[in-house]
């Protein structure tokens, strides 16, 4: 028993001498995700350029002058000056009695007359273009406005031509009252402007007739031309209108509605 025992214990030692120690096992790895690598946008592909047409340049429009639409006579200068002075005295005629009354020093209220004045000017500027296309003074000389169309212009060309004069009075008089003010003052300044705004259209039209070759004025040309030209009896006209027709008549008859070269010369020879 004693050998076997021995023998057991040669055996276990030469196993615990060729058995290596058991190396100790590392902790466990952690392995963490990677992170997801951002891919480069992809570059989109260069769009090829269509051949652009080559542009023909655009012919300029040439404006034409305008001219008188056909079928339509100018007025004659006796015509022109029979028309002015009938529509500045329904217009404005009730004016020339006030000025002379206080021109003359009097003591007078003058608010009744100015009162009418302004009734007779809105009847011929206002009401008698809106209902007939034509003031007083063109039913008396027998003329009328005709636009490129050949139809009647706008009622108010006629409003605004109307108030000239009282653009050209008012602004006269603001004028003189700046200078009697004096311009160092703010009310004679706040006077002379008014009355430069006020006289600056008359006097652009006054450089529009004289100097454009088509012979027209500032409302004219911002109307689309306009031009005063003769006309004739109408059959509907009844009652005061057919009075003013009359005076139109009377007119022809006195020869007041010609040329002054045509009466000058039917006058000369008549005297031989």
């Amino acid at each position: 028993m004693g050998l076997l025992e021995k023998a057991d214990q040669i055996r276990s030692g030469e196993e615990s001498q060729e058995a290596p120690p058991a190396a100790p096992t590392p902790p466990p790895t952690v392995v963490l995700d990677p992170e997801p690598v951002q891919e480069a946008p992809e570059a989109k592909p260069k769009t090829r350029r269509r051949g652009r047409k080559p542009r023909t340049p655009r012919a300029k429009k040439t404006r034409q002058a305008k001219t008188l639409p056909a079928g339509f006579e100018e007025v004659t200068s006796g015509q022109r000056i029979i028309r002015r002075v009938s529509d500045f005295i329904v217009s404005y005629g009730w004016c020339v009695p006030i000025v002379g009354i206080f021109a003359w020093g009097s003591n007078f209220d003058p608010t009744y007359f100015i009162i009418l004045g302004m009734l007779l000017m809105s009847f011929n500027l206002i009401f008698m273009p809106r209902s007939t296309g034509r003031t007083v003074g063109n039913w008396i000389s027998r003329t009328t406005y005709v636009n490129s169309k050949g139809t009647a212009p706008n009622p108010s060309y006629l409003l605004i031509k109307g108030f000239t004069f009282v653009a050209v009075l008012i602004g006269m008089t603001m004028l003189a009252s700046s200078t009697a003010t004096g311009w160092g003052e703010t009310s004679g300044q706040i006077q002379l402007a008014i009355g430069l705004v006020l006289l600056l259209p008359p006097m652009l039209d006054y450089v529009f007739f004289r100097f454009k070759r088509d012979n027209m004025g500032l409302w004219d040309t911002l109307f689309g031309g306009v031009w005063l030209v003769r006309t004739t009896k109408t059959a509907e006209a009844k009652g005061w209108l057919k009075r003013l027709e009359q005076l139109g008549d009377y007119s022809a008859d006195r020869g007041w509605l010609q040329d002054k070269e045509v009466s000058e010369s039917t006058s000369v020879e008549g005297s031989d």
